[in-house]
């Protein structure tokens, strides 16, 4: 498979080694966000004390980007339809947005999509888009 013509690839934890620590939440909020990986992780964490859940788990992170001005959309999947990909998606929205795939959380901006995989062909569930203009993101 070749790689995706507007993937990046993108790694904000400076302790990370070989990929291997499973921050996509972390990794994807800080390009969305325009925050450390140390900033966004105390983001989680304090989500996540709240809802007593884990900082990678859905309400940390839905209540981080609910404060940072990003609204939710969901992908339905109508009979006989492909739900878009990640490149597709990444492609067309030229504005910051968190995407929603299976069990992953990946960043884009302005046409590229952030990771540290190419996750180009992965089918999006939903996603997160920041309202421009409301002061929530540098």
């Amino acid at each position: 498979m070749t790689k995706s013509r507007n993937f990046t690839y993108f790694s904000p934890n400076d302790k990370d080694v070989k990929d291997n620590f499973g921050d996509c939440v972390v990794r994807a909020l800080c390009k969305a966000l325009d925050k450390t990986w140390l900033e966004v992780f105390d983001l989680l964490v304090e989500k996540a004390r709240a809802s007593q859940c884990m900082p990678s788990d859905k309400p940390a992170y839905e209540g981080v980007l609910r404060d940072h001005d990003f609204v939710y959309y969901g992908v339905s999947n109508k009979k006989g339809t492909k739900r878009p990909t990640v490149k597709k998606f990444a492609a067309d929205e030229w504005s910051i947005s968190v995407m929603v795939v299976a069990h992953h959380l990946v960043a884009s901006r302005d046409g590229k999509f952030f990771d540290t995989w190419d996750s180009g062909e992965k089918s999006l569930y939903g996603y997160w888009v920041y309202k421009r203009g409301s002061g929530g993101v540098k």
